[in-house]
C-alpha cells in the first residue's frame, strides 16, 4: 500500500464522517426567587452536527416541583431535533413534530439541578427555554387558617370540659 492510498483514505474518512456541533456547558446559574418560586432561563446555538449541552442550576428553597420547557422553531435555513433530555438523570419527554422541537420538564426536585439536552442541528440553529421550581411552602394565609382552626378546636374542647 503506498502513501497516496493512505492519504486518500484519510481524506475520505474525514470528509464523510459525522459532523459534530460544539457542545455547550454553562456555568452554574443561581435561580432567582419571587414569592417562593425560583426561575432561570437557558439557551444554546449550534452549527450543523450532533451536540450535548449541560446546564446547571441551584436554588435555595425547599424540595419542590420543577417545570418548564425548551423549544426550537424551524426556519428556512436551520432546525434542531432533540434526541434526549434528562434532569438530574431522569428522562424528560420530548417531541420533534413538524417545525417544532420541544423538551418538557415536570419532575420533583431538590438542591442542584443538572439539565442535559442532546440533539442534532441542521444549519446554524438555536433553542431556548426556562426552568421553574415551586416549593411546597404554604402561603401566610394558609398558616392563618391553620391557627384559626386550631383556636376553634381548642375553644370547643375547653367548652366541652366545662
Amino acid at each position: 500500500m503506498n502513501m497516496k492510498s493512505i492519504v486518500f483514505a484519510a481524506i475520505l474518512s474525514t470528509a464523510f464522517g459525522t459532523a459534530m456541533a460544539e457542545n455547550v456547558t454553562k456555568p452554574t446559574v443561581v435561580m432567582t426567587a419571587e414569592d417562593g418560586n425560583y426561575s432561570a432561563g437557558f439557551e444554546a446555538t449550534h452549527s450543523t452536527g450532533l451536540f450535548t449541552d449541560t446546564f446547571t442550576f441551584s436554588y435555595s428553597g425547599l424540595p419542590g416541583d420543577a417545570f418548564g420547557f425548551a423549544a426550537n422553531v424551524k426556519n428556512k435555513k436551520s432546525d434542531i431535533n432533540f434526541t434526549s433530555a434528562t434532569l438530574n438523570g431522569q428522562a424528560l419527554d420530548l417531541t420533534n413534530f413538524g417545525d417544532n422541537s420541544t423538551v418538557y420538564i415536570d419532575l420533583p426536585v431538590s438542591g442542584l439541578l443538572t439539565l442535559v439536552i442532546s440533539g442534532e442541528s441542521f444549519g446554524k440553529a438555536s433553542y431556548a427555554g426556562t426552568i421553574d421550581v415551586t416549593s411546597a411552602v404554604p402561603e401566610p394565609t394558609t398558616y392563618g387558617m391553620l391557627l384559626g382552626g386550631l383556636g376553634v378546636m381548642g375553644f370547643l374542647a375547653r367548652r366541652r370540659k366545662a
